[in-house]
C-alpha cells in the first residue's frame, strides 16, 4: 500500500462508483456497436461488484468479498481485452457464448426434460469459431495477450483460491497454532485492504478500457488522476 492509507482507497472507490453512476449518455467511437454494448455491461458489472464488496467489508465479511473480487478482476481483464479487439473481439464473445450454450443444452437433454422451444432457440443461434473466440474461451490466453509476463494470471489464480474450494479458503477457518488445531465458525481476520486496493485497480482499469471505446473519453481525466493519487498503473498494457 506504500504511503496510501486504506481510507484513501475507500474514498477513491466511492468517488469512482458515484461518477460512473452519474455518467450521461454514451456515444460510441465507431459504427460497430457490438463491442460497446458488451463493454458497457461488463463495466457496469465491475462497478456494482465494487459497491457490493464495500457493503460486505462494512459488515465484517471481507473474506467473502474476496470471492466477488475474483469475478471483478476477471471481468476487468476481459473488458480490457475486448477494448483492444473491437468488433472482432465482440464476435468472439458471441461465438463462444453460442458454443457454450449448445454444449450445455446437449448435456442437459441427457439428464433433464429441456423445453423444445429452448433447444430450437439455442440451436438456431449462429456459431462461428474465430481466433478471438478461442482466446476468449481460455482466460489465461487473454491474460497472456495483455501481459506476457503472466502477472495478471498469477493474481487471478491467487483469487481463485478464495472463489473455489481450496486449502486457502478452508484454512481461514482453522487455527493451526493450537495442538490439535482448533476450528472456527468465522474466518480469521485478514486485511480488507487487499479487497480495497484490488477493487480500486479494477475500477480504474475497467473504467479506462471502456472509456477508450466511447467518444471523447469522458472519464479519462478523473481515472488518470485517481490512479496517480493512489500510485496505481492508469491502464493495462496495450496488446501488441
Amino acid at each position: 500500500m506504500g504511503n496510501i492509507t486504506q481510507q484513501q482507497y475507500r474514498d477513491a472507490i466511492e468517488k469512482l462508483i458515484t461518477d460512473f453512476q452519474a455518467s450521461g449518455p454514451i456515444e460510441t467511437k465507431q459504427r460497430k456497436y457490438r463491442s460497446v454494448l458488451i463493454g458497457h455491461g461488463w463495466c457496469a458489472e465491475v462497478h456494482r461488484l465494487a459497491e457490493a464488496t464495500l457493503h460486505l467489508v462494512d459488515r465484517g465479511f471481507a473474506h467473502e468479498a474476496l470471492i466477488l473480487l475474483r469475478t471483478m478482476f476477471e471481468t476487468t481483464v476481459s473488458l480490457h481485452w475486448l477494448s483492444q479487439k473491437d468488433d472482432a473481439g465482440a464476435l468472439g464473445v458471441f461465438a463462444e457464448g453460442g458454443r457454450a450454450n449448445r454444449a450445455a443444452v446437449k448435456d442437459m437433454q441427457v439428464a433433464f426434460s429441456v423445453p423444445q422451444d429452448l433447444i430450437d432457440q439455442i440451436n438456431s443461434e449462429p456459431v462461428e469459431k474465430t481466433d478471438e473466440s478461442e482466446i476468449f474461451r481460455r482466460f489465461q490466453a487473454q491474460c497472456d495477450e495483455i501481459d506476457p509476463q503472466k502477472q495478471l494470471y498469477t493474481v487471478y489464480r491467487y483469487l481463485c483460491g478464495y472463489a473455489h474450494p481450496s486449502s486457502v479458503s478452508a484454512f481461514a477457518f482453522i487455527e493451526l497454532g493450537t495442538e490439535p488445531p482448533s476450528l472456527r465458525s468465522e474466518p480469521k481476520e485478514g486485511s480488507s485492504s487487499v479487497v480495497e486496493v484490488t477493487t480500486a485497480m479494477c475500477l480504474i482499469w475497467a473504467g479506462r478500457a471502456f472509456d477508450e471505446m466511447v467518444d471523447g473519453k469522458p472519464r479519462k481525466q478523473l481515472l488518470r488522476s485517481t490512479a496517480r493519487e493512489l500510485g496505481l498503473k492508469p491502464m493495462l498494457p496495450a496488446i501488441s
